[in-house]
C-alpha cells in the first residue's frame, strides 16, 4: 500500500499546539523533528561524540511533523483541516507532501544488514539472507521488524558477548525490554532452558514471538507486553536489561525479588556519562559488580545479589 506524507513545518514554540491538531488528522501516531532541546538532552543518552554532525547542525528553531495517510483514505482532506485549524490557531507554517511506498518505508533499511558473527560462537542472521555456519556456530534467525534488536548496535552487542560467558545449560533467562526478542533467543540457542520476554511495546511483543517461532524456540519462551518486570512471577538465573539508563535505574529495587542464588543481571544501554550514576544505582540496591565493559561510549555491566 502507498501512503501520502505531509509534511507540516512550524516554529518549534508551536509545536506542541500542531502536534495535537496533527493527531486529530492521525490518532494512531506522528513522527516529529524537533532538535530545539537537542544539546539539552543528547548528553543524557549518548556522548556528544557519538552524535552525528549532521544531526547537531539540524535547524533548532523549527520543528517538523510527519504523518502518513494511507492513500485511500483521502490524505487532501487532512491537508485542508491542518491548514484550516493551524491558521485558526494563528500558527505560521509550511506544508508540503509527498508519496511513500510502503515497501521503502517500512523495509528499505534490509538492504544494510547481513550476517554478523559476534563473539565466541553467535552469528546473527537476517531472515532474508542464507549463513553456511561452521562447526560450534550458533545462527540466531531474526527478523526485527519495527523493533528494536539487530546485534548491530553496540549496546546489545556487549550483551550478546556477555550472553555467551553467563548463559548454562538449562538456566532460566529474563529479558526486560525485549524488543526483537534477540537476547532471549540467543540465550535459548545457546543451551538456556526457559525464557520470560517482556517489552511495553505492542509491536516488539509481536515480532519476539515472531522471532521465537522462527528459530524454534516458542515453546521455551513466553512473552508478555507489560513495563519492566511488572506482572512477571519467579526467579531466574540471568535477567538482560538491555534499555536506557533512566529505566536500569528504575528497575534495579525489583531484581534481587527476581534472581535466584548466584544469579546475574547484565544491564546495557548505559552511555559512558551515565555510568557511575548506574553503578552506585546497582551498590544501593545490594547489587555487588561482576563486570564493566565498554564499546564506543557504551557500558554494559554486570552484577550478583
Amino acid at each position: 500500500m502507498d501512503w501520502t506524507e505531509i509534511q507540516v513545518a512550524v516554529a518549534a514554540k508551536d509545536v506542541e499546539v500542531a502536534s495535537a491538531i496533527a493527531h486529530m488528522v492521525v490518532p494512531y501516531g506522528i513522527y516529529i523533528e524537533d532538535y530545539s532541546d537537542l544539546e539539552e538532552v543528547a548528553p543524557q543518552v549518548a556522548h556528544i561524540d557519538l552524535i552525528d554532525e549532521e544531526l547537531l547542525a539540524r535547524d533548532r528553531e523549527h520543528a517538523v511533523i510527519h504523518l502518513y495517510i494511507p492513500a485511500d483514505q483521502a490524505p487532501m482532506e487532512a491537508v485542508s483541516f491542518l491548514t484550516g485549524r493551524l491558521e485558526e490557531e494563528g500558527i505560521g507554517h509550511t506544508l508540503s507532501t509527498g508519496e511513500i511506498a510502503e515497501e521503502d518505508w517500512a523495509f528499505g533499511w534490509k538492504k544494510y544488514y547481513h550476517p554478523l558473527p559476534i563473539g565466541q560462537r553467535l552469528v546473527v542472521c537476517p531472515s532474508w539472507e542464507h549463513y553456511e555456519k561452521s562447526p560450534g556456530q550458533v545462527v540466531v534467525t531474526l527478523d526485527p521488524g519495527m523493533a528494536f534488536g539487530t546485534g548491530t548496535h553496540h549496546t546489545t552487542k556487549l550483551c550478546l558477548e556477555r550472553l555467551q560467558e553467563v548463559v548454562r545449560p538449562g538456566c532460566s533467562v529474563l529479558d526486560v525490554g525485549c524488543g526483537s526478542g534477540i537476547l532471549a533467543i540467543s540465550s535459548l540457542l545457546c543451551g538456556a532452558g526457559s525464557a520470560v520476554l517482556c517489552d511495553i511495546d505492542e509491536t516488539a511483543v509481536k515480532v519476539a514471538r515472531e522471532n521465537a517461532a522462527l528459530n524454534g524456540v516458542a515453546e521455551r519462551c513466553t512473552v508478555v507486553q507489560g513495563d519492566l518486570a511488572t506482572g512477571v512471577q519467579g526467579r531466574f538465573d540471568v535477567i538482560f536489561a538491555n534499555i536506557v539508563a533512566d529505566i536500569v535505574i528504575r528497575l534495579l529495587p525489583d531484581v534481587k525479588p527476581h534472581l535466584n542464588e548466584g544469579g546475574v543481571l547484565v544491564a546495557s544501554g548505559i552511555v559512558d556519562v551515565r555510568r557511575d550514576e548506574v553503578l552506585a544505582a546497582m551498590e544501593q540496591a545490594g547489587l555487588t559488580v561482576l563486570d564493566v565493559r565498554e564499546e564506543k561510549g557504551w557500558y554494559a555491566i554486570t552484577c550478583r545479589a
